[in-house]
């Protein structure tokens, strides 16, 4: 029987998100396992029109950064009262790449991905995390879909 002992939730913050830890909560309670919840984020851009950067202090990527890394201890928390072992990472870098490198430093056993439906156009011009995360997973993936 396949071991479900590490599952990986990248999450993005989304309504989506509450129904992918919902999903992890009660296959991790089911069957034992640890919860990672990861956030890459993508800052806005640090330099200014003049294109010197600006003080981090001030500057309202840092506000977003602080409010991802407060919304994640949330979700932890979240899980730990119901007693599941979880864990968060606030990183930064690509989405996929990062997913798929944190699924492999965790030894994850499978990675819950929300899904939003996008039109042809972003698909082909933008990508699509859901997809290149299937393709180049090192574990089974489940996809919870926008209800």
């Amino acid at each position: 029987m396949y071991k479900m002992k590490k599952i990986l939730v990248p999450v993005d913050f989304s309504d989506l998100s509450t129904e992918v830890i919902d999903k992890a909560a009660e296959l991790a309670k089911a069957f034992g396992s640890e919860v990672y919840i990861l956030h890459i984020s993508v800052p806005s851009t640090f330099l200014s029109e003049d294109a010197s950067i600006q003080p981090l202090m001030n500057s309202p990527a840092i506000e977003e950064i602080i409010r991802e890394d407060h919304d994640l201890k949330a979700m932890v928390h979240y899980l730990l009262e119901q007693g599941i072992s979880a864990k968060s990472a606030l990183i930064h870098g690509p989405v996929v790449d990062s997913i798929l490198n944190e699924a492999k430093n965790f030894g994850a056993d499978l990675i819950i991905v929300g899904t939003q439906s996008h039109g042809f156009l972003y698909r082909t011009f933008i990508g699509s995390v859901s997809e290149g995360v299937l393709r180049h997973s090192p574990c089974p993936v489940m996809f919870i879909p926008l209800r």
